[in-house]
């Protein structure tokens, strides 16, 4: 059978600070109020730099979770871009997370009805002038865009009125 040990007490802080005094300044006594008034600039201290977590203001509490949601979204991005998780199920967590969706690429097929007018002498002519002209446009105007011209898209192409600005053919010699 053990025998309890005898339990002590911490030693105080006064007694710390006298025995670290008589360690310093051996056979000399600590000045009179030294050990009262260091005591209790310890102890205001420590009561300082331990505040309740209430005392402190809500914001870090709102940053920290600011900060949280903002790494989940560049992990979750880092993620799926380079394919660790699909990207539609990256979206999915964001989505319950709430948290914005990732930006993808997307490729859009459109079908528009665009009205050129063109000289030419003749429909196919026409045609073909009138995709030149909207390809040289949206090529000049840089958004990234790939044609792909296909001959059943061609809706129509009426005749209007002789166009008498322009240069008289090569072939009349």
């Amino acid at each position: 059978m053990t025998t309890p040990e005898p339990t002590t007490s911490p030693p105080t802080l006064e007694s710390v600070l006298l025995d670290a005094w008589n360690m310093f300044h051996p056979d000399q006594p600590a000045p009179l109020g030294w050990l009262t008034h260091t005591t209790a600039q310890i102890h205001a201290h420590l009561h300082h730099q331990h505040t309740p977590p209430q005392a402190q203001p809500p914001a870090a509490g709102t940053y920290a979770l600011a900060h949280f949601r903002r790494e989940v979204w560049r992990s979750l991005r880092e993620a799926a871009s380079t394919h660790d998780i699909d990207a539609d199920a990256a979206e999915r967590v964001l989505s319950v997370l709430d948290l914005p969706a990732l930006p993808r690429r997307w490729q859009v097929r459109l079908t528009l009805s665009v009205l050129v007018e063109v000289t030419a002498t003749g429909r196919e002519e026409a045609f073909d002038a009138a995709e030149a002209a909207v390809e040289t446009a949206l090529t000049a105007a840089e958004v990234g865009a790939r044609f792909e011209w296909d001959g059943s898209e061609r809706d129509g192409a009426d005749p209007g009125d002789v166009d008498p600005t322009t240069d008289e053919p090569a072939e009349l010699g």
